[in-house]
């Protein structure tokens, strides 16, 4: 008896997206939703703030079934998803919790060493160098 392996396919819609475009919005919307349940838990509202994160690590989990992976290419999407999780997920915590924009706070490793590479006035231009290596390596690496 032999079995075949199945095959994922994803829904229509995301089949014709390209890879690049799959792998940014994944990517962005995974690192949103976890930016605004960490904001969420932060200011109080546990149970939602719990329900969004979850949702991020459900949907970057599923990531697989969505995108065409190569495994010889691997290092491109982490680099990708890395870039853009310092480039959007402070900004969407600050937003969820009424902070400043530019914010960073003074307890956690991340907030000290983000302190050491952009000071305030210099915050919205390293994250913006980050969020736009974050989407032109897709763009640029990843099959289209």
């Amino acid at each position: 008896m032999v079995f075949s392996q199945p095959t994922h396919k994803p829904p229509g819609f995301i089949q014709r997206m390209p890879e690049s475009a799959k792998a940014i919005t994944l990517f962005s919307a995974t690192i949103i939703l976890d930016g605004i349940g960490d904001g969420l838990c932060d200011s109080g509202d546990k149970s939602l703030g719990h329900a969004l994160q979850a949702a991020s690590t459900g949907l970057l989990v599923l990531s697989p079934l969505f995108l065409d992976m190569d495994k010889d290419n691997w290092w491109w999407y982490a680099m990708s998803y890395v870039s853009l999780r310092i480039g959007l997920f402070d900004y969407s915590y600050n937003i969820t919790r009424g902070l400043p924009l530019g914010y960073i706070g003074s307890t956690s490793t991340w907030d000290k060493a983000m302190q050491q590479v952009a000071p305030p006035g210099n915050q919205i231009f390293v994250r913006g160098i980050f969020f736009t290596l974050g989407v032109s390596i897709p763009i640029k690496e990843l099959k289209r």
